[in-house]
């Protein structure tokens, strides 16, 4: 009678499947390690400090599965390096804000210019560990909780987080100076006599508990600094133009409003300005507003939109060229945060109290 333990039964899985090529996370569970120490073990990273007996366990773990790493395949030494971008944010998001649009265009420019193929999903994909096998980094975009970034790097320790202040830093991370923004904006309505200003937005990203800067906790710091009464006029879910119409449309019905609102992006502050020439207050005369991003149609609104500037696009690009880097020297980059500066631009929809 043959007794079968635990590792022989896994064993035998793994021997019946060697007619096909291993793939890198069954050659990281037959070894007992995380998949980023298989891929850096099999493809020379010298950089990788581990003891011999864990080498030695991993090699002779890919040769009994038949693993070949990417890299020395027959025919593909000169293949394509292959990213994974992920998407924090939903499709109808991506559609709606020009931010998310402008940042992944910025990615795969890239990416596309230098060669780089892309798989791009979003982060509740169902199909997420399938398409994150075999590839050499990977970019996250928007809010990520830490676990899930913890998750990530057993596939690669190349990761790049795009949209995400975070504190304290050990992570690449590249973002926008949002901080500095709400000064901007803040000192602005200030120098022009505004005593009671709104943040017109979303309590933003709250419920992932995460260390991060918010445009919110910047714009009540500096109102707080400049002595001004602020107002937060949230937003349940979506950021749109039809949520700031309805939300500011209600509000003027019913409760004073203050005398200049910031909004989080052009849309909703667009959205928000109809709503006041719908209920008979003037924009800029009785109320000033300020949005986010600098869309187009910013430019043809009725007065003019002030906005912020928010290089989005730069930052996509910044972001995918760091990550490039890291996987070209085979080092992951030490951590770092990276600011973009945003700028204030100056229309029609703001104007100073006398």
């Amino acid at each position: 009678m043959i007794e079968f333990t635990y590792n022989t039964m896994k064993e035998l899985f793994y021997r019946l499947r060697r007619v096909n090529m291993a793939t890198l996370k069954e050659v990281a569970e037959f070894a007992n390690v995380s998949i980023a120490t298989v891929s850096r073990i099999l493809n020379d990273d010298n950089s990788l400090t581990v003891l011999p007996e864990t080498k030695e366990k991993v090699i002779k773990a890919a040769e009994q599965l038949n693993y070949i790493p990417k890299s020395k395949r027959k025919g593909n030494h000169d293949e394509a390096l292959t990213v994974a971008v992920i998407q924090w944010y939903s499709f109808e998001q991506e559609m709606r804000d020009t931010y998310y649009l402008s940042l992944i265009q910025g990615v795969e420019n890239y990416l596309k210019t230098n060669g780089i193929i892309a798989k791009r999903i979003r982060k509740d994909d169902m199909d997420l560990n399938k398409v994150l096998e075999n590839v050499q980094g990977i970019i996250c975009i928007g809010k990520f909780e830490f676990e899930v970034v913890k998750e990530l790097k057993e596939y690669t320790e190349n990761i790049v987080l795009l949209d995400m202040d975070i504190s304290p830093v050990t992570e690449c991370c590249v973002t926008l100076d949002f901080d500095n923004a709400m000064f901007q904006v803040v000192d602005y309505f200030n120098r022009l006599g505004h005593k009671h200003i709104g943040f017109l937005g979303r309590g933003e990203y709250e419920e992932l508990s995460l260390h991060i800067s918010t445009r919110k906790s910047s714009f009540i710091k500096y109102c707080q600094y400049f002595g001004l009464k602020y107002t937060e006029l949230l937003l349940e879910n979506e950021l749109t133009s039809e949520a700031g119409y309805n939300l500011i449309h209600n509000l003027a019905k019913t409760k004073e409003l203050p005398t200049a609102i910031f909004a989080v992006n052009d849309p909703i502050a667009i959205g928000a300005m109809r709503a006041l020439q719908d209920q008979g207050i003037r924009v800029p005369e009785q109320v000033s507003i300020i949005g986010f991003n600098n869309i187009e149609a910013g430019n043809f609104t009725t007065p003019s939109l002030t906005t912020v500037y928010a290089p989005s696009k730069e930052m996509g690009n910044l972001g995918a060229m760091l990550l490039h880097e890291m996987i070209l020297k085979k080092k992951a980059l030490f951590p770092m945060r990276v600011q973009l500066p945003c700028s204030l631009l100056e229309r029609k929809s703001c104007k100073k109290i006398i």
